[in-house]
């Protein structure tokens, strides 16, 4: 904290809140496959707000681009789009949550993974974690109701508290036009007996407005009695009471099946064991907004569940919810400077009643009775332009409060240059991070340790960039970040005791040439003071194509690679690159057949270890709208 004493006598104070999700309803956001106009986000900002506004760095993906990836699943498609974000995978389909065998860890410059969410998942600025493992489950994120994805790297812990360590992943739903309605139905099939089946209507009239999508995805797997099947249902509602005040609600229930033979044959080759997990979730939540000339703010209410079997060795079983509420006030104070009050309360309890076929006991390593932790905190935050909004200082404060952890000061500032007429930019900033420790942490095996502190990052970096029109933009980021307090085994016990320095570059360039082709490219680099580092790559780059051929056919290519990927001591360092391609064509206008294939390349790699990613795969289907 010294550190950062000398930046709270600034008169600045803000950081940024994706909790808008009014704002992003109406945002038009540009992405690395969108138009080179200025690009506005909402994550890292509680308003609309110019990208190159914002002292830290948020990278967007749109609608666009999401659909004209062939990868499936929401993660997969932003896993190396986004600099230094990696995803582990281990199928062609299904992640699976975080026990054995388990995958999508989300890391961000080489801080989170699989012991705990470092990396705060959000659907319109709803936080997204389970009680116990304090992870998102990364099947849950479908492409058919995203509109896009917006990715704070670096923390956002003044905006969003705990597990926005990293960063912020913040998926934003579809909203309808106005006085309109859609239907589409999209139904794909291919390799290894897959199919993906998505059927999205939306619609709006006058003042009431509403969004269904139903999802039912299922594949065979690369491997005998590797099967994955899910279904997914999200419904929104929104009503405009007045000009100035909306409502909505939203509501989402997930299932999963799935098994793995393979988990079991790590430790013994001759394993015929198939474990099978068993995931179901749900979330809801009632939202009003305000929007005023000099004011505006939301109050959101939520609530989110999950039930877990996971029939291993262990039989395990879980039980988790939250119940949470998001305030914030933002108001206009005079010419160029804003000021925002913000408060979050929320409570997540979770139990194991069971582990190893046996029922909870007092004495009991494996299981757990109700445990529950209860957090409040306020922050403020303030942001002042210069010069027609050119310069910008940003800064903000949360105070953390929590029944188990006590409390917690999270500061953030930073400065921003977006010189218009020339289209040069550069930024800089500081913040802080940090991470309260998981139940599992706590409470569950032989490490546990109730006394834990939550762990902390700070994160320096800096940005310059260029615009050229619309040949060519590029933009160029270097960020430090230290950890402290970090939980490690000792002596067989959990203890905050770790520490690392983690460094990197990292470019993101894209071209819109003609009014027909975007090109589109990212690069990262990652320097880690830690010893085997997994889920991290030293080197990632993405480099992609969207070409309107003609009137009704679009043609997307993607190549992405990864160099020096560290998996496991028995497996080699990986280097790799995959190669896409996906073509649509609409012979009639509510008709548009699709072909797409993914690892084109047929590279053999592990993310996971024992876990083979499959070779080349292709897919095709349709897709009516009506």
């Amino acid at each position: 904290m010294n550190r950062f004493k000398y930046l709270l006598i600034l008169p600045v104070a803000i950081s940024l809140s994706a909790r808008e999700a009014s704002a992003a309803q109406t945002a038009p956001a540009d992405s690395l496959s969108g138009g080179m106009l200025e690009e506005v986000v909402v994550t890292g900002s509680n308003s609309i707000v110019e990208r190159n506004m914002l002292p830290y760095t948020v990278t967007t993906i749109n609608r666009q681009a999401i659909e004209a990836s062939a990868s499936p699943q929401v993660l997969s498609v932003i896993s190396g789009m986004v600099p230094s974000l990696f995803v582990t995978q281990k199928n062609i389909l299904g992640f699976g949550v975080g026990s054995n065998g388990g995958s999508g860890h989300i890391k961000l410059r080489g801080v989170g993974g699989d012991r705990a969410g470092a990396v705060l998942m959000m659907v319109d600025g709803q936080p997204q974690f389970a009680g116990i493992y304090s992870h998102s489950v990364s099947d849950f994120y479908s492409k058919s109701y995203v509109d896009r994805v917006e990715v704070l790297r670096g923390p956002g812990s003044v905006l969003y508290g705990s597990n926005a360590m990293a960063g912020v992943v913040n998926v934003i739903t579809r909203q309808p036009g106005q006085d309109t309605h859609s239907l589409s139905l999209e139904s794909k099939y291919g390799s290894y007996n897959t199919s993906l089946t998505s059927l999205t209507a939306t619609a709006k009239r006058g003042r009431l407005s509403a969004l269904v999508s139903v999802n039912y995805d299922r594949t065979d797997g690369v491997a005998d009695n590797f099967d994955f099947k899910q279904w997914e249902g999200y419904a929104r509602m929104g009503y405009d009471i007045s000009s100035h005040w909306n409502a909505s609600a939203d509501f989402t229930l997930q299932r999963f099946t799935a098994n793995d033979p393979i988990y079991a044959k790590l430790k013994n080759p001759s394993s015929t064991d198939i474990y099978h997990q068993t995931i179901v979730r749900g979330a809801g939540s009632l939202k009003a907004i305000n929007r005023y000339e000099n004011v505006s703010g939301a109050a959101q209410v939520y609530y989110s569940y999950g039930n877990h079997y996971i029939d291993d060795p262990r039989h395990f079983h879980s039980l988790d919810d939250r119940l949470g509420v998001l305030l914030y006030e933002n108001v206009h104070l005079w010419e160029g400077g804003e000021a925002t009050a913000g408060f979050d309360f929320n409570t997540y309890s979770g139990k194991i009643p069971m582990s190893g076929g046996k029922e909870h006991s007092e004495n009991s390593i494996q299981t757990i009775g109700r445990k529950t932790v209860t957090e409040y905190s306020p922050y403020l935050t303030y942001a002042q332009s210069f010069f027609d909004d050119q310069l910008t200082l940003n800064g903000g404060i949360r105070m953390a409060n929590s029944d188990k952890f006590g409390t917690t000061w999270v500061p953030q500032a930073g400065v921003s240059f977006n010189h218009r007429a020339t289209g040069l930019r550069a930024k800089a900033s500081v913040a802080e991070g940090y991470r309260n420790p998981s139940f599992r942490e706590l409470y569950l095996y032989k490490m546990a340790n109730p006394d834990l502190n939550p762990e902390q990052t700070t994160n320096y970096e800096f940005t310059v960039g260029k615009n050229f029109g619309r040949w060519f933009d590029i933009e160029l980021t270097g960020y430090i970040i230290e950890g402290r307090d970090m939980i490690d085994v000792y002596r067989m016990q959990n203890v905050n005791t770790g520490s690392f320095t983690n460094k990197g570059i990292e470019v993101s360039a894209k071209s819109h040439p003609v009014s027909s082709l975007m090109l589109y490219a990212t690069y990262s680099y990652l320097h880690t003071s830690l010893d085997n580092l997994t889920g991290a790559p030293r080197n990632q780059y993405f480099l992609g194509a969207d070409w309107k051929a003609f009137r009704n056919l679009s043609i997307s290519a993607t190549l992405k690679g990864v160099s020096g990927l560290f998996v496991d001591a028995d497996v080699p360092t990986q280097n790799y690159a995959t190669f896409g391609l996906k073509a649509e064509f609409a012979p009639v206008k509510w008709l548009t057949l699709v072909l797409e294939g993914e690892n084109l390349t047929d590279a053999r790699y592990e993310i996971n270890r024992g876990y083979k990613m499959p070779g080349a795969t292709v897919m095709g289907g349709f897709r009516l709208t009506l």
